[in-house]
């Protein structure tokens, strides 16, 4: 069932470029796949804090690497330390060619950037770990689809909005599980490419 719910964020974050709304849709897609009270927890997100606070990050760090054409989003949901840690890692390689949808590079990064905090996956981190109010299934479903789909958002939306020239390939994903395209640019033109993916195009 996971990843034909997946499926359908990649889609979202293909086909909205709206932040606001592919948000609503993801719950709503969320909702559709698992009903569970959990999905009421999300609701109140702070995107546009978010937003922000990933798209400074982003500029500064990418400004560090000015031959990267590889861009790799590590996610991870074991260190956020209740909102003084980190749940993104970060890393560039100068051998990816933007022009190929291939993910070789993104096992043998060869320059790293700071890691970054998504302050609300951390907030509603708990949802995850809450074993007396959702069952095992409700919580991981959730931690899998929630996390991947609102860092897709904001990692998307950071990469749009920073100053930077060259072409690029970009992956996001759980760093030890799937990764899966994020975005490009290629010959200067973006593509959100989310719904193209390594194992499985």
């Amino acid at each position: 069932m996971v990843f034909q719910a997946i499926d359908g964020v990649l889609d979202i974050l293909v086909n909205e470029p709206d932040a606001t709304q592919a948000f609503e849709q993801i719950l709503a897609h969320g909702r559709e796949q698992l009903k569970s009270t959990i999905w009421d927890k999300y609701t109140q997100m702070n995107l546009n804090r978010d937003l922000q606070s990933a798209t400074h990050w982003f500029q500064a760090e990418i400004a560090k690497h000015p031959t990267a054409t590889g861009i790799y989003f590590g996610l991870d949901t074991l260190n956020m330390n209740d909102g003084h840690g980190r749940n993104v890692e970060l890393g560039f390689s100068s051998d990816c060619h933007p022009e190929k949808l291939e993910d070789e590079w993104s096992y043998r990064c060869d320059q790293f950037g700071s890691p970054h905090l998504i302050l609300g996956l951390s907030e509603v981190s708990y949802t995850f770990e809450n074993e007396d109010t959702w069952s095992y299934k409700e919580r991981a479903f959730a931690e899998y689809f929630f996390f991947l789909g609102y860092s897709g958002i904001v990692l998307r939306e950071a990469m749009k909005a920073a100053d930077f020239g060259q072409d690029f390939l970009a992956m996001w994903g759980f760093h030890d599980g799937d990764m899966f395209y994020l975005a490009r640019r290629n010959q200067g033109e973006w593509q959100t490419v989310a719904n193209l993916q390594p194992s499985r195009s």
